[in-house]
C-alpha cells in the first residue's frame, strides 16, 4: 500500500503513533475516523473558522479533537449520541459545512473492515494489523461525503450562574434548582461508608 499524506504532510505511521498515545491503542474507529477528517477539512476553506458536530460517542470524537483544534471542552465539538459513524465540520459564521460518514454500500467492498464494522464475526478474530491495514488501503473509499447548511448542534453554549448547594455544599449551575442533580437524586453515584 502506498502510503498516503493525512492533513498535508502526516503519514499513517505518524497517524497511528499519534492515536496511540492519545487513545492508548491503534484503535481502528479512530483512524476511520482520521480518514474522515482529513477528507471533510479538504473539503471547506482553509481560511474558515470550523467547528464540528460528531453522531457518536465512539471513537470518532477522539479523532477530531486529535487532529483539529476543536474539543468537546471547548464547545467547538457537539456530540449528538446517534451511533451514527458520520461528522460534520463546518463554518461557524456561515453555518456551510461537509458531512462525511461511514458508507455501508460503499463498505461491503472492503470484506475485512465490513466484517468488523458490522459485527459478522468475533472482533477478536481479526488481527489487529490486518485490520488497521484494510482501514488504510480502502481510506476515503469506504466513505461518503456531501456540503451540508448546518440547521442545529451550532454556537457555544452559555454558562449559568453559579449557586452553592445547601445538600452538599459544592458549587454547581443554578439553572438545575435549588439543589445540585446528586442530591436531588438525579446523580450519578453514592458515598461509600467506609473512609
Amino acid at each position: 500500500m502506498k502510503d498516503r499524506k493525512f492533513f498535508g504532510n502526516k503519514s499513517s505511521d505518524e497517524i497511528i503513533k499519534t492515536i496511540q498515545e492519545f487513545h492508548g491503542w491503534a484503535a481502528p474507529g479512530v483512524i476511520i475516523g482520521a480518514i474522515m477528517v482529513d477528507y471533510a477539512l479538504e473539503n471547506l476553506p482553509a481560511e474558515a473558522e470550523k467547528d464540528a458536530i460528531v453522531e457518536t460517542t465512539h471513537c470518532l470524537p477522539d479523532s477530531i479533537q486529535l487532529f483539529t483544534p476543536c474539543t468537546f471542552g471547548n464547545g467547538w465539538m457537539k456530540v449528538a449520541d446517534w451511533d451514527r459513524f458520520a461528522l460534520t465540520f463546518y463554518d461557524k459564521k456561515t453555518l456551510n459545512g461537509f458531512r462525511v460518514w461511514l458508507d455501508p454500500e460503499k463498505l461491503k467492498h472492503f470484506t475485512v473492515v465490513n466484517n468488523w464494522y458490522m459485527r459478522l464475526v468475533p472482533k477478536k478474530s481479526i488481527p489487529l494489523e490486518v485490520l488497521n491495514e484494510a482501514i488504510l488501503s480502502a481510506g476515503r473509499d469506504m466513505l461518503s461525503g456531501k456540503k451540508v447548511t448546518v440547521t442545529g448542534l451550532y454556537g457555544k453554549k452559555e454558562k449559568n450562574n453559579i449557586s452553592i448547594c445547601s445538600g452538599c455544599g459544592e458549587p454547581y449551575s443554578a439553572s438545575t434548582g435549588a439543589l445540585c442533580q446528586q442530591c436531588s437524586g438525579h446523580g450519578y453515584f453514592k458515598y461509600s461508608s467506609a473512609e
